[in-house]
């Protein structure tokens, strides 16, 4: 008879933890995770400087610069055709970087991703004529700049690095910052974002656009022959027409705008006095707003109305009233009512006829509106949409990117509500 037994000690499972709390808090694994080289090379460090971690690290960063110049050098002569576009912003300066590599692979690649944000970031902090409004660096210039985390080395050496970590050919290829005067805004646009960030850190994607403009000031822009002229008349380039002929010469009174606005059947929007007939609204344009609406309300939000489109959105003086493409507000609507001066969420739809007024005039104005939390701008032929929101706090404004599977939050004040970008574009003809 064939009996079996089996042995289970109870010290086992404790010396078991014992051995792998050991084993975690060793020298060894302690280097390797902090510095993320090669087991041998930790091992090597250790036995070399006996165990002294500060030592050990010190020799391995060394050793790992010496070898990424070597393999640097090395395979300088590859082509570096992949890479990334690098974009961050403050308050005054924004920055813009390329780097290449040779893969697309490495592009997606953690450490490649650091190098491109502490390029972007160098480029900030060590720019030393900020009298300019536009300072551009090429390779030579990159390589050359002090890196942000460690001033004694330069971005070439930084870049070296990476190379002896990726294994790739890399290239700081050029970079350029922006800075900004009185009555200037920056605006920054990543196409194809790689990585999810907030909007104080570096946005990493295959395209990038850094846009300086200025904004107008009807109080003291004149014409050519000495006569005021209003914002309305600067930054409308396309041509509108107008309620009277006599209008671009003498302003309006808001009542009679408002009388006649009643009675006409063309929608028109009044600028501080002068008066613009809209054009007419794409089948497109309807079907997005209608799917927005058709989704806030499917979620039965608490306190959360959709004005009609007929409700215009009026700013504080100077006076702007304007069609918005949807405005939510905390009020029901009123019967009969033409004009809202407390939206809390405003939908812009961005065409190419509409890109230059919505986001060079109304966004402006728009952000004066006391009760105002967002402003949401949506590209239907990029099937992507763009975000402003007011900080609760300091009343700043800050802008987040949104791609097709996102979901953009709504309002505090509204619950948990929130807009599903891909459903906006259902049945929607490309």
């Amino acid at each position: 008879m064939l009996v079996c037994r089996r042995f289970i000690h109870t010290s086992v499972s404790r010396y078991l933890a014992k051995s792998a709390v050991a084993s975690t808090s060793s020298p060894l694994s302690t280097l390797r995770k902090k510095t993320g080289y090669s087991l041998s090379h930790c091992r090597a460090a250790l036995q070399q400087f006996n165990d002294n971690l500060e030592q050990a690290e010190a020799w391995l960063h060394q050793r790992a610069q010496t070898e990424g110049w070597s393999r640097a050098t090395k395979l300088q002569s590859r082509a570096a055709s992949q890479g990334l576009v690098g974009i961050i912003t403050n308050k005054n300066s924004a920055a813009m970087v390329e780097v290449n590599c040779e893969t697309d692979f490495v592009a997606k690649n953690e450490k490649f991703q650091q190098l491109v944000s502490q390029v972007a970031n160098s480029l900030l902090v060590n720019q030393t004529e900020k009298a300019k409004d536009k300072i551009v660096f090429d390779k030579e210039t990159l390589g050359t700049l002090p890196s942000l985390d460690d001033r004694s080395k330069t971005l070439a050496d930084v870049t070296a690095l990476c190379v002896g970590s990726v294994g790739e050919n890399v290239v700081l290829r050029r970079g350029i910052v922006f800075n900004t005067e009185n009555n200037q805004l920056l605006a920054s646009y990543c196409h194809g974002q790689v990585n999810s960030t907030s909007s104080d850190s570096c946005r990493m994607g295959k395209y990038g656009a850094l846009v300086k403009y200025s904004q107008v000031d009807s109080t003291t822009s004149q014409s050519e022959d000495g006569q005021p002229l209003t914002s309305s008349v600067q930054t409308r380039s396309y041509p509108l027409r107008t309620i009277c002929e006599d209008n671009i010469q003498k302003p309006i009174e808001l009542s009679t705008y408002l009388d006649s606005e009643d009675e006409s059947n063309l929608m028109h929007e009044y600028l501080n006095g002068y008066v613009y007939a809209l054009p007419s609204r794409e089948n497109a344009h309807d079907l997005l707003l209608k799917n927005i609406s058709a989704q806030i309300e499917q979620q039965q939000l608490k306190d959360v109305h959709v004005l009609p489109m007929d409700i215009r959105v009026q700013t504080p003086d100077p006076v702007y009233i304007y069609y918005p493409g949807l405005c939510l507000s905390n009020q029901a609507p009123k019967i009969d009512q033409a004009i809202t001066r407390e939206p809390v969420v405003i939908v812009e739809i961005i065409t190419p006829t509409t890109e230059r007024l919505v986001l060079h005039e109304k966004s402006i104005n728009y952000q004066r509106i006391p009760s105002l939390k967002q402003i949401i701008y949506v590209w239907p032929s990029l099937k992507i949409a763009h975000v402003d929101f007011r900080d609760e706090q300091t009343s700043k404004w800050t802008r987040k990117y949104y791609s097709v599977q996102d979901k953009i939050p709504l309002p505090q004040s509204f619950g948990n509500g929130e807009l599903a970008l891909g459903h906006i574009f259902d049945n929607m003809v490309s």
